[in-house]
């Protein structure tokens, strides 16, 4: 059975901030991209959202193609996955997950 994956206020602000910034200063095909890019990761999360911790609740995944993480919480009893944030790595390098 698929995890339900939930998109928290916050990631949907960092993911339109995103994406406004993309149609901005790039074009809308990358903002397009950049679309297409989070959707595999909400597709990925929801087949199996068990990958690594960046700290004791928080867990995390890179996008592909583009410079960004998505923060998420697994809730394994009731099958959810929340998204809590869309974090872009150029901005505080600092601050990526060493593997």
């Amino acid at each position: 059975m698929p995890y339900k994956v939930i998109v928290s206020e916050i990631a949907k602000q960092n993911i339109e901030e995103s994406i406004g910034y993309y149609i901005e200063m790039v074009n809308k095909k990358v903002a397009t991209q950049f679309l297409r890019d989070f959707r595999k990761v909400y597709k990925a999360l929801q087949i199996n959202p068990f990958y690594q911790y960046h700290d004791n609740n928080y867990r995390f995944l890179p996008f592909s193609k583009f410079p960004y993480i998505a923060f998420f919480i697994v809730d394994e009893k009731d099958k959810t996955v929340l998204i809590n944030a869309i974090f872009h790595t150029s901005l505080n390098p600092a601050k990526y997950p060493r593997l």
